[in-house]
C-alpha cells in the first residue's frame, strides 16, 4: 500500500516513538510510506536521519492555506491508497488533503483522551485506531457514534532490543555514587512529578539515600518541581537527568529499581511497556491505560490512594526475594503480547477494513 503518515508534532514522545516505529515497520514490510511533518521539528530531523520521504510543512496563519494546497498537489502525485493522521487535531487537514487527492480513506490513532473535539471534527476519519482500551472508552462516552469506527491498537516494542542490557547505566552519574534505591519517572513534566517528590520524605525514612530521577526535559515546570522539592526538604533527592536518547533509554530503565507514575490520564505508556522489557517494575495509580498493561502483583502494582503506593512501594522494596521474582515476570509479561509485529499487523488490518 502507499500510505500517508501525518503528524504536526513539534516535540518527541512516547507517540513520536509509537509512529517511527510503525512507519518502518510498514516500510519493512513493504509498504510506501511517505511523511507530512510540521516544519522545524524534531520530527522531521528523526525521519529525515532514518531515511524516509519527508516533506515539512508550515502550520500558522495563512501559510497553513498554502501547505495544504501543496499538500494536494504532491499527494495527488503520489497516489496515495490512505491518508492516516495521528492528532485528533490532524483531521481536517487530513481530511482535507485525502478527499482533493482522490476521496482517499481516512485513519486516525487517538492517543489521549479527546479534550475540546465537536463530533463534526472526530467523526472526518472512515476508522479509529485507540491506543488502550482507557481511550476508546472516553471517545465513545462522548460520542457513541463512533463505537462501529474505534479498534484498540496498543503500541508494542521490540523484546529482542531488550536483550543486552546495561543495568550499571546510572553508576557513572556522579550524583548517584554510594545511592538507591533508585526510583525512576519519565516523561513530560506535567505528569504529576510532584507527587512522587511528596512520597519522598517518607521513603527516606525507611531508605535515607534513596534517589528519584525524573528523566526528561520540560524547562517550564521545572523550577516548580524543585521548589517542591526544597519545600519538602528532599531536593538533594531529586535528581533532573534531562533527556536520555531513546537508544539508551532501555538502559537507563534497566538501571532503575522502580519505574514509577503518579499520572492518572495516561493513554497507553511506551516507557512502562519499555521499563517491563528491561525487568523493571512498574507502580502508579489503577486509571488510564495502566490496567491493560499492569498484572497486578507479577510486574507490578496499580493502587488507589497516596497511601496505597507508598505502603507497596516500601514493602516491595524490603520483600527482595519477591522483588527478584517479579523483575523476571517483568521480563516475560511483555515478550509476546505488546510487540511491534502485532502491532503493525493491526494496523494493516485496519488500513484493509477502510477498502
Amino acid at each position: 500500500m502507499r500510505i500517508l503518515l501525518v503528524d504536526n508534532s513539534k516535540g518527541w514522545g512516547g507517540a513520536e516513538e509509537m509512529l517511527f516505529s510503525l512507519a518502518t515497520g510498514l516500510r519493512n514490510r513493504g509498504h510506501y510510506v511517505v511523511m507530512f511533518l510540521d516544519e522545524g521539528s524534531e520530527t522531521v530531523t528523526k525521519f529525515v536521519r532514518a531515511d524516509f520521504n519527508v516533506w515539512a510543512f508550515q502550520r500558522k496563519s495563512f501559510r497553513l492555506l498554502q501547505s495544504i494546497i501543496k499538500m494536494i498537489r504532491i499527494a495527488r502525485n503520489e497516489k496515495f491508497d490512505l491518508v492516516h493522521v495521528h492528532r485528533n487535531h490532524d483531521l481536517l487537514v487530513g481530511k482535507i488533503v485525502g478527499y482533493f487527492s482522490g476521496k482517499l480513506p481516512l485513519v486516525l490513532t487517538q492517543h489521549c483522551r479527546l479534550c475540546k473535539s465537536t463530533f463534526f471534527v472526530i467523526n472526518l476519519p472512515d476508522r479509529i485506531a485507540a491506543v488502550s482500551k482507557y481511550i476508546a472508552d472516553g471517545m465513545t462516552e462522548r460520542f457513541l457514534k463512533l463505537d462501529s469506527k474505534i479498534n484498540v491498537v496498543h503500541n508494542g516494542i521490540d523484546p529482542t532490543e531488550f536483550e543486552h542490557l546495561h543495568e550499571d547505566f546510572w553508576c557513572r552519574w556522579s550524583e548517584l555514587i554510594g545511592k538507591g534505591p533508585l526510583l525512576g519517572v519519565v516523561g513530560y513534566f506535567y505528569k504529576n512529578q510532584e507527587e512522587l517528590i511528596e512520597l519522598l520524605p517518607f521513603i527516606k525514612d525507611e531508605f535515607p539515600d534513596v534517589m528519584l530521577l525524573i528523566i526528561g526535559r520540560d524547562d517550564s515546570k521545572r523550577k516548580f518541581l524543585e521548589k517542591k522539592a526544597e519545600q519538602l526538604g528532599v531536593a538533594e533527592s531529586v535528581l533532573f537527568t534531562g533527556s536520555i536518547p531513546h537508544a539508551e533509554m532501555k538502559h537507563a530503565l534497566a538501571g532503575l529499581d522502580l519505574n514509577l507514575s503518579a499520572f492518572r490520564r495516561e493513554g497507553f505508556g511506551l516507557s512502562v511497556l519499555e521499563g517491563l522489557a528491561a525487568g523493571t517494575p512498574f507502580l502508579g495509580y489503577r486509571s488510564g491505560g495502566y490496567p491493560e498493561i499492569i498484572e497486578q502483583g507479577e510486574n507490578g502494582y496499580l493502587k488507589d490512594t497516596f497511601a496505597e503506593l507508598l505502603q507497596e512501594i516500601l514493602s516491595l522494596l524490603k520483600d527482595k526475594d519477591r522483588y527478584s521474582k517479579m523483575r523476571e515476570q517483568a521480563k516475560k509479561s511483555v515478550s509476546n503480547k505488546f510487540t511491534i509485529d502485532n502491532m503493525i499487523t493491526n494496523y494493516e488490518n485496519i488500513y484493509k477494513s477502510t477498502n
